[in-house]
């Protein structure tokens, strides 16, 4: 996963002072505050990360004389450098504006101060640069819980999520969910062409936002639960007691996974609302109904 730096531009709307290669790819989430380098120490040097000049750079840059910044600042151009980004508006001294013409580097200016575009930087580019994959399935946002539902076609998943949209939760994508993997969570959102539309055997594709109003969707949601739909079978072997912990790996991080088996008459909405509910209250407590059922048991005894 890569971002560019016209992208990075547009999306911080930042004024180029210098306009370098065309389609440089950033493909670190860490920054550089390139202090020690400016001051001739190069060891553990990281060009390919993007290069933040703030107040402290530039004032130390100022305080020297004009012989010794040219020759820093030409060492520092040296290297293979993405991007250079300067803060609050500061005005670049001469000697930079020239190395980056030189090197064809980006030279790009913010009026942002240092600590904060820097924050929203990292932010931005652990979500650029998050590994990424896309699952057949739908995803709901209920009662807070993120609900990832998958079964084959035409078992009922987008109709379930239809009665679910009724009943006040919300949609985040039908048919394919887009997943990023960020510090350990799950990010799942819609591809760009089908944010807000349900598909609905019989009916069509709808508009879930236009019928139901905005709070009906959502763009993006965690992944906390994935509801597995399959046919009914008298002699499945399905969970009765809540005891059996069945996970699916996604992008390295494991989801609790839960089958739900599916056939004319049964309520699944209700089924995934209690899902989601049990959901949370394990989170506060590690009393399940198993253990009140025992504790019970014990006392009649």
């Amino acid at each position: 996963m890569s971002v560019t730096v016209e992208k990075l531009i547009k999306d911080f709307d930042m004024e180029v002072l210098v306009e370098g290669k065309k389609n440089i790819e950033i493909s670190v989430n860490d920054v550089n505050r390139p202090g020690l380098q400016l001051s001739g120490f190069y060891n553990y040097f990281a060009p390919e990360r993007i290069q933040v000049i703030g107040k402290a750079e530039w004032s130390f840059l100022e305080d020297m004389g004009m012989e010794l910044r040219r020759k820093r600042i030409d060492k520092y151009f040296s290297f293979n450098l993405k991007c250079i980004v300067i803060t609050r508006d500061l005005e670049p001294h001469s000697e930079m504006l020239i190395a980056a013409r030189k090197n064809n580097v980006w030279l790009i200016r913010t009026n942002l101060v240092t600590t904060k575009f820097i924050s929203k930087l990292t932010i931005y580019l652990a979500g650029q640069l998050a590994p990424e994959t896309r699952i057949h399935g739908v995803l709901v946002d209920v009662y807070g819980v993120g609900i990832v539902i998958t079964g084959e076609s035409g078992i009922g998943k987008s109709e379930t999520a239809l009665e679910l949209i009724k009943r006040g939760h919300r949609l985040v994508t039908d048919d394919a969910v887009d997943i990023r993997e960020i510090d350990g969570e799950l990010i799942g959102k819609s591809p760009k062409i089908t944010i807000g539309m349900l598909e609905v055997r019989g009916i069509g594709i709808i508009d879930v936002a236009s019928l139901y109003g905005l709070s009906s969707i959502s763009p993006e949601k965690e992944i906390n639960l994935l509801m597995h739909f399959e046919h009914w079978k008298d002699d499945g072997d399905y969970d009765r007691l809540g005891l059996n912990n069945e996970y699916e790996e996604i992008l390295g991080v494991k989801v609790k996974k839960l089958r739900i088996p599916v056939r004319p008459g049964r309520n699944i909405a209700v089924i995934i609302e209690a899902a989601a509910v049990n959901y949370r209250h394990s989170l506060m407590s590690d009393v399940t109904a198993v253990d009140i059922i025992e504790k019970r048991m014990d006392s009649i005894l």
